[in-house]
């Protein structure tokens, strides 16, 4: 999600991610110099959500159960997570990070998750991640050949239909537990599906994430999470210092 500009400039981060190609451009610097040396060109935006979810893993950390996200896109905060693990649960081999995505973009929208401002804003298809998928497969493997333990699995990906894939997920793996749940689908109905499946399933004092929680472009989510949460006593919070992810729970 990009952070808009305090100037009011849509074309803000466009710019500055130009800015920092050039300079790459200019100085020949590579890929790899780059990824080792990433906090010289990463921007604040981007290090600000990177530690947000490193703050929500560090407060399930010590709980039994698996990570679990809706919604994987390209694999930036599942990533995060799986490394997470490896670098603080190393020796836990039980703990894997489980992903859902269609990898297709949105399936249906749904009346709930449209804007008052522009009823047409979002549509089937929105958020194709289907040219990621085999390029986030081969960055799991190259994962996985770096790990201390590199023949046990810790990243598995479900490619499908949230509203259906997770009920038969549950189904074939009844012992699933989870210690930190990560909604980043966006919409009302897998969001929905989500929380009366999985929400059961996060042990006492499991995370819950839901990433665009009070953004009024999304409103499908925070209809969602606010259905499900009414006759319950749970409060969701928000980082003072990160707007990303919209709020978060202790279960």
């Amino acid at each position: 999600m990009a952070e808009k500009s305090v100037f009011g400039n849509k074309n803000f981060d466009l710019n500055i991610e130009c800015r920092i190609s050039e300079v790459f451009e200019k100085f020949n610097i590579s890929p790899t110099e780059a990824l080792k040396h990433f906090p010289v060109f990463s921007r604040r935006v981007d290090l600000r959500r990177f530690l947000a979810h490193y703050e929500l893993f560090k407060l399930s950390a010590d709980l039994p159960g698996d990570i679990v996200e809706l919604g994987v896109f390209r694999g930036l905060s599942l990533m995060s997570f799986a490394n997470f693990l490896e670098i603080f649960n190393c020796t836990n081999r039980r703990k894997r990070v489980i992903g859902f995505d269609t990898f297709k973009g949105f399936v249906n929208i749904n009346n709930k998750d449209l804007s008052k401002k522009n009823d047409s804003d979002k549509q089937a298809g929105d958020f194709d991640a289907s040219n990621y998928y085999e390029c986030l497969k081969e960055a799991i493997t190259i994962f996985d050949e770096d790990r201390f333990i590199p023949w046990k699995k810790r990243i598995e990906l479900f490619k499908g239909d949230i509203c259906k894939t997770i009920p038969a997920y549950i189904e074939k793996n009844p012992g699933l537990r989870i210690s930190l749940l990560h909604f980043d689908c966006d919409l009302y109905d897998p969001t929905k599906i989500g929380l009366k499946e999985l929400f059961p399933l996060v042990v006492k004092g499991g995370v819950v994430i839901f990433d665009e929680y009070g953004d009024v472009n999304w409103p499908g989510e925070s209809e969602a999470v606010d259905e499900y949460l009414k006759d319950k006593s749970y409060v969701v919070k928000q980082f003072k210092w990160s707007p990303i992810p919209g709020g978060y729970l202790i279960k």
